[in-house]
């Protein structure tokens, strides 16, 4: 039923409001941005595990800061039926008090999408996407991140003073960001173009450097686009296993590139999150980076910390009430919205007080959020497979990677979803080879080797899948089989196409 400012999503009317609370905290501002843990703690000790809080400076977009961990899990498990992931239930957005142009808001917007959903339709959307991922042969896709992360430690060397002893990199620009970009893209099956342009276009609409939505038009228009061709010309991809799981047709071409899209933009913020925290982390924790070195405590250990002292998604914006209820002593409206806050873990007494061996190993975290719209097993492999092999190649080919800065003059982004710094300035000793693992000093960063040069180091060229989808009536014609056509590309130097933004 169509909903408009006075009829709730289900065509009833909105319950009157009660008053709301007297003050409200903000949620931005340097001094957040800087040390959002500390800001936590404070706000846990001065108003408790509930805050009321406004995420920009009108003090229009506001919510409750849900910081305690019971209560988190209450709300993600949702058992009574009050809590929603549909945003249409966001009863400002719906009255259109908000501030159109704030980034956040396109963030927000519906779309019929799994994130969106709830109960059977949201089992129908996240269907083919989820029977899709677990089709991953993991060892194989784990030969694919290590060749592309190894790529990318590769162009490290490129450029610069060849005589000098220290290089210095961003991490964050020249490996975190790429990595699960490149991955993620090369298993749906992109060509060179493809990824290019999606990269670009999802760069943009993630850092803001562009309209919200030009960029995301621009996206559906590639995703579309990718779906179609997949669905001419299947190969051992991502996308051709959605539609194969989507024979009956449950979802409708523009849902599948929804879904395409939405596993992206979510694997990637995440892992660079969690690759630049957890290299951060190995760097200025002397206890954490010798246990490590002397295998005390594994990687996946490590990542783990992270997940409970600097959460990579650090606050999950969007479960609105479809009822009035009472939440941490506050009155809650019908629309009114929480913000998980899990980057709130770190400032948790009962966490503080456990200390660092527990949160190597306690897996009680919601860093992959619980209920329905927990992540589902196979995304969670290829997400924790993606960072650990990256951290472990930087961690096997450059062990002597220090900080290039002060970690107190880091400088980060808001952490109002991911918290990573807005760059993370690393050096480390020159090898005594010129360039490690045996690539070319004339394998550039803008043209690929040249016709003379040595050859890159070849790539895993099988697919990360168990077995190729059946192929369609459609899939095959004078120029070849469709598995030929649908191979994973051999693409050049990843840094060569990497939006510089």
């Amino acid at each position: 039923m169509a909903t408009s400012l006075t009829l709730t999503p289900v065509g009833e009317q909105w319950p009157e409001r009660t008053p709301g609370p007297e003050h409200i905290y903000p949620l931005h501002g340097p001094d957040f941005a800087r040390d959002p843990f500390s800001y936590y703690d404070n706000l846990r000790r001065h108003v408790g595990a509930v805050v009321p809080v406004s995420l920009e400076e009108t003090h229009r977009i506001r919510g409750y800061l849900v910081i305690d961990h019971a209560a988190q899990l209450e709300i993600l498990r949702d058992q009574q039926q009050i809590w929603t992931r549909d945003p249409r239930w966001y009863r400002d957005l719906a009255e259109g008090v908000l501030p159109a142009d704030h980034p956040l808001i396109a963030q927000l917007a519906y779309r019929r999408s799994r994130l969106c959903s709830e109960g059977a339709e949201h089992a129908t959307l996240s269907g083919p996407g989820n029977k899709a991922l677990a089709r991953m042969d993991t060892l194989r896709v784990g030969d694919l991140v290590e060749g592309l992360a190894d790529q990318l430690i590769d162009s490290f060397f490129q450029g610069g003073d060849p005589e000098a002893e220290t290089v210095e990199v961003d991490i964050l620009r020249q490996f975190a960001l790429p990595l699960p970009l490149l991955v993620l893209t090369r298993l749906a099956g992109m060509d060179e173009r493809e990824a290019l342009a999606s990269g670009t276009a999802l760069h943009a609409m993630l850092s803001g450097s562009a309209g919200p939505q030009h960029t995301r038009e621009e996206l559906a228009s590639l995703m579309a686009g990718l779906v179609e061709h997949k669905r001419k010309e299947p190969g051992p991809d991502l996308v051709s296993w959605m539609l194969h799981h989507n024979q009956d047709g449950a979802l409708t071409p523009a849902e599948l590139s929804e879904d395409v899209w939405l596993q992206i933009a979510v694997g990637r913020g995440a892992s660079t999150a969690w690759i630049c925290n957890t290299l951060l982390e190995l760097m200025t924790n002397e206890r954490l980076n010798e246990d490590v070195a002397a295998a005390r405590c594994s990687m996946d250990q490590a990542m783990n910390h992270i997940m409970w002292t600097d959460a990579p998604i650090q606050n999950l914006i969007g479960r609105w009430a479809t009822r009035p209820t009472w939440l941490g002593g506050f009155r809650i409206n019908a629309g009114d919205m929480a913000i998980i806050s899990l980057g709130a873990a770190a400032a948790d007494p009962v966490m503080r007080s456990v200390g660092l061996d527990t949160s190597r190993t306690n897996n009680a975290h919601l860093g992959w959020g619980s209920g329905t719209h927990g992540c589902p097993a196979p995304a969670r492999e290829l997400g924790a497979l993606i960072v650990r092999t990256g951290l472990e190649r930087l961690w096997d080919r450059l062990p002597d990677m220090e900080l290039a800065v002060p970690r107190e003059a880091l400088e980060w982004s808001q952490p109002h979803v991911a918290r990573t710094p807005l760059a993370l300035p690393v050096r480390f000793p020159r090898p005594s080879a010129d360039l490690p693992n045996g690539a070319s000093e004339e394998w550039t960063l803008t043209s690929g080797p040249s016709e003379t040069a040595p050859a890159a180091r070849p790539e895993p060229q099988h697919s990360p899948f168990t077995s190729p989808p059946p192929r369609t009536a459609s899939a095959t014609g004078k120029d070849g089989s469709a598995a030929q056509r649908g191979k994973l590309p051999l693409w050049r130097s990843p840094a060569a196409w990497w939006p510089k933004r």
